[in-house]
C-alpha cells in the first residue's frame, strides 16, 4: 500500500489535484485534513486511546469527513501508517469503492505543515503544489478563511512559512508541481508514487463531494480544469502587486525567525483542535 501526502498553502488548487487523483481507479483521496500530523506530536497516553484518536480525526478535518466517530474509532490500531491507511480504506468501503482495489492513499493536508516529521516516519512520499503567489494573495479577499492573511506583510509571513516547512521534507520523498500544469502532471505524480495506471474508478463516488458541495470556493472544480491565473493578475491592482514585492524583501531579512513562528502558530492549531476534539468526545461519551 502507498500512502502519500499533498501539501500547499491554501488557495493553491490542492482540492482539483485531489479531485483528478481520487478519479484513477485504486487511489483514495482523503478530504482535508491535519490528522497525519497531529498523529506525530501526540502524548503516550493520547496515542493509546483510539476514542481519542478518533474525536481528533474528526475534529481535524476541516472540510468535514463521510465517516462517523464508530468507522473512524475502528481504525485507530497499529502505528501511524496503520492507521493513515485503516482511515483511507474504510473511506474507499464507505464511499462505495471496493478496498481490495486501493494500492495508493493520498491525504490532502495543507494545515500544521511545520509538523512535517510525523507523515515522514510513515515512509510516505510528498506532493508540493505551488501557484504564483500573487494569485494566492488575490484568492484570499475570496474566501472566509482568508480574514488573516489579506494584507501583503501577513501573506509574505505565510508563505515564507510553507516554504521553510517544504524545505524540511526528504529530497528523495518530494514531488514540485505548478498549479497551472495540474492536468499535464497527473501522469508525472502517479509514476513518482509507483501507481500503475488501471484507469478510472467505475464504481462509487468520491470522498471530497461532500466538500465540493457544501464550499462556495470548491465548486469550480467540477468544471474541466483551466487556469487563468495570467489573467488574473494583469486584473490585479498594481499597488497590491507593489505592496507583495516589498513584503517579501522584508519577510527575507525575517528569514531564521520564519520557520519558529510558523511552529508556534501551528501549536496555537493544534491546541484548538485538541479542545474542540474534547468536545466530539465528550458528546459521543454522553450519548
Amino acid at each position: 500500500m502507498r500512502l502519500a501526502f499533498i501539501l500547499s498553502l491554501p488557495r493553491s488548487g490542492s482540492t482539483v489535484l485531489s479531485k483528478l487523483l481520487d478519479a484513477r481507479q485504486g487511489v483514495i483521496c482523503m478530504p482535508e485534513s491535519a490528522f497525519p500530523q497531529l498523529l506525530g506530536r501526540l502524548s503516550p497516553s493520547v496515542r493509546r486511546n483510539p476514542e481519542h484518536l478518533a474525536a481528533l480525526y474528526l475534529a481535524s478535518s476541516f472540510s468535514g469527513t463521510p465517516l462517523s466517530f464508530h468507522e473512524a474509532r475502528s481504525c485507530m490500531e497499529g502505528d501511524d501508517r496503520a492507521i493513515l491507511v485503516n482511515l483511507g480504506l474504510a473511506m474507499a468501503s464507505h464511499t462505495g469503492r471496493d478496498p481490495a482495489q486501493v494500492t495508493t492513499i493520498l491525504w490532502k493536508t495543507t494545515r500544521l505543515v511545520s509538523f512535517i516529521e510525523g507523515p515522514q516516519f510513515t515512509d510516505g512520499k510528498f506532493i508540493v503544489l505551488r501557484r504564483n503567489p500573487d494569485n494566492v494573495f488575490d484568492s484570499q479577499f475570496r474566501v472566509p478563511f482568508g480574514v488573516n492573511t489579506r494584507t501583503p506583510i501577513r501573506f509574505s509571513l505565510f508563505q515564507a512559512g510553507y516554504e521553510a516547512s517544504f524545505a524540511r521534507i526528504k529530497v528523495s520523498h518530494r514531488m514540485d508541481i505548478e498549479y497551472e500544469m495540474i492536468p499535464e502532471s497527473i501522469d508525472g505524480v502517479l509514476g513518482f508514487l509507483g501507481h500503475v495506471a488501471k484507469g478510472l474508478w467505475s464504481e462509487g463516488r468520491s470522498s471530497l463531494s461532500g466538500a465540493v458541495e457544501s464550499r462556495p470556493w470548491h465548486r469550480q472544480i467540477g468544471s474541466d480544469f483551466r487556469s487563468t491565473d495570467s489573467e488574473k493578475r494583469c486584473e490585479m491592482d498594481p499597488r497590491h502587486l507593489r505592496s507583495l514585492s516589498r513584503a517579501r524583501i522584508y519577510t527575507a531579512i525575517l528569514r531564521p525567525l520564519i520557520y519558529p513562528l510558523r511552529l508556534l502558530l501551528d501549536r496555537r492549531s493544534m491546541g484548538n483542535t485538541e479542545r474542540l476534539a474534547e468536545q466530539i468526545l465528550a458528546k459521543h461519551i454522553n450519548a
